[in-house]
């Protein structure tokens, strides 16, 4: 055994000479025999949204099992995934990043596996990377702006905040939130409040940000002086 994956009940391990072996619930992926001989050799790394694998090969297709509606088919795109430089996944819906700088998406709808609101936007500016939360994609492009899709609630809708984020440079993310933390060093949040998408009330001192940190729930970011700011569900490390 190379190395382990992982979703909410089933393994997969990559062996050292590139093929896949599978145990737990069924249908989390536990049982890959529908594609195994797909997974006899060639695979590189391996993806999981919480009920579903994707295996990316080293000639750059992709191999996906588990629930179906959680990412685990991926048939429906299966002819574009042929050139996927990485993927990135929400609870639900897996993303692909080609070599091209486009972007590829299947799982559940409204958890980020349907991007074709955005994928006129997404092909004009080009992505750099991607990052997500349970239920949305964020993508960071080229020119340093970001496009969002999926959960409304959890992060999928940046209109509010979209004339912010102009210089992005990095972004984090709760279950349920998104923080971009710009050129600048200060923070743009968007999101459902209650995982962190609110930062009003201490918008004035993230500013000198250095990075941030997150859990489920909160965030918390560490300043050029060494001080912290906190902000999300007080229950959950939001009020320091």
């Amino acid at each position: 055994v190379k190395t382990i994956y992982s979703n909410t009940a089933a393994f997969a391990a990559l062996m050292s000479d590139g093929s896949v072996v599978t145990w737990g619930l069924t249908w989390y992926g536990g049982d890959s025999s529908i594609v195994q001989e797909e997974l006899t050799n060639g695979v590189k790394t391996i993806f999981s949204t919480k009920s579903a694998f994707a295996a990316l090969k080293s000639d750059k297709s992709v191999v996906t099992w588990g629930f179906t509606g959680c990412g685990g088919d991926s048939s429906r795109v299966i002819e574009e995934l042929k050139d996927v430089a990485t993927i990135y996944s929400t609870a639900d819906a897996f993303a692909a990043l080609n070599s091209d700088g486009s972007v590829v998406t299947w799982g559940a709808a409204t958890y980020g596996g349907d991007s074709s609101s955005v994928q006129e936007i997404l092909k004009g500016k080009r992505v750099k990377t991607m990052y997500s939360t349970g239920g949305a994609f964020a993508a960071l492009m080229l020119d340093k702006s970001v496009v969002t899709w999926g959960d409304v609630y959890k992060g999928g809708d940046s209109s509010s905040v979209q004339d912010e984020l102009k210089d992005v440079d990095t972004i984090y993310s709760t279950q349920g939130a998104l923080a971009a933390l710009m050129l600048d060093k200060s923070v743009v949040t968007w999101g459902h409040l209650m995982f962190g998408g609110d930062s009003g009330d201490v918008r004035e001192e993230l500013q000198g940000v250095k990075t941030i940190y997150s859990n489920r729930y909160s965030f918390a970011a560490l300043m050029v002086d060494n001080s912290v700011v906190t902000w999300g569900c007080r229950f959950s490390g939001g009020d320091s």
